[in-house]
């Protein structure tokens, strides 16, 4: 074992244990105001993103929103990643841009909203802002120099993100999550069931619970990865069954469509323990990056949560008590 990924595994298990955890987030979710909620970030790795130009909102900043601060956890998931990435050895790059896809993604949805925006409406031109990827960038440059809706789809066609189809304007955060699930399962193969489950949830959302169903591109987007036998499915038993073995498990328990939130909140308790059990590995190596990886993408979106619940004053929601306990049964 080289002594990049000694260190990249030392790295990854420091990084991991500055998580924030399911006890601290249940107390931001408990905070009495948002801003008290905020302020519970001070001191952990979720103050500041770290990144020259995307400062973390400070706590007393008057006006900070909740979109903003979402956007400031996910700097500070991309900052973790990128700082990871700068220890591991030339061989993981691959690796390392398709996790950093994620944000890459985030940006891609970003710039269609901002070419889509109509000059002088409320928003427009202020937010948002851009992640800042670094060398995990895979096409963003080039994205981002695009100056209106046909250019962005020139640009995504001539970029490992594929062209997104006729119907993009409507499907594209699914269309693009599709296609980063494929590029992180070939990369590392030991995401197969947590890809294949996200896409399955996927797939259930726009058959069951959207009016017009999965467009033509979607369907092509998901047949990699769960196959297309699930099309003609018209309820959550029937979806389960049609869909492949590795992917089944994330519907387990699921009746119907009002639901489909408990499955979600399964994936992301399952990401978070298997993250722990490759952290566990042993021998330094991509299994127990991985597992840093996962445990710290599932604490951000605990995070998210939480901070949510903060700003909407209801307290720890369903949410997160299904994560509690779907992790507790993982």
């Amino acid at each position: 074992m080289s002594a990049g990924w000694v260190a990249a595994t030392v790295r990854a298990k420091a990084m991991a244990r500055r998580r924030l955890g399911a006890g601290a987030a249940r107390r931001i979710a408990s905070a009495q105001s948002f801003a008290d909620a905020l302020g519970l970030l001070d001191g952990t790795a979720y103050a500041r993103a770290g990144v020259p130009g995307t400062t973390y909102a400070r706590p007393a900043a008057a006006g900070t929103t909740l979109p903003e601060v979402e956007w400031a956890v996910a700097a500070v998931e991309l900052w973790q990643l990128r700082v990871l990435a700068g220890w591991l050895p030339r061989s993981a790059a691959g690796l390392a841009r398709a996790l950093g896809a994620r944000y890459e993604l985030m940006n891609i949805e970003a710039h269609a909203r901002v070419l889509a925006a109509v000059p002088g409406s409320p928003g427009a031109g202020r937010w948002p802002a851009y992640q800042d990827l670094g060398s995990l960038a895979l096409s963003w440059p080039r994205i981002a120099a695009t100056t209106s809706p046909v250019e962005l789809r020139s640009a995504l066609a001539a970029s490992p993100w594929g062209d997104p189809g006729d119907d993009w304007a409507a499907n594209l955060h699914d269309v693009l999550v599709l296609r980063w699930l494929g590029m992180i399962v070939a990369a590392a193969p030991q995401t197969a069931e947590w890809v294949t489950g996200a896409a399955v949830l996927i797939i259930a959302k726009q058959l069951l619970v959207a009016t017009s169903g999965p467009a033509g591109r979607l369907v092509r987007a998901a047949a990699p990865l769960i196959g297309s036998g699930w099309e003609r499915a018209r309820s959550v038993p029937d979806l389960r069954a049609a869909t492949p073995v590795p992917g089944r498990w994330v519907l387990d328990g699921i009746a119907t469509p009002g639901e489909l939130w408990r499955a979600e909140a399964r994936l992301a308790a399952r990401i978070e323990s298997d993250g722990f059990r490759l952290l566990r590995d042993g021998t330094p190596g991509v299994t127990p990056v991985l597992g840093a990886v996962a445990v710290l993408a599932a604490d951000g979106w605990r995070v998210r949560v939480a901070l949510g619940d903060a700003a909407y004053g209801a307290g720890p929601g369903e949410v997160l008590d299904a994560l509690d306990v779907f992790g507790v049964m993982a």
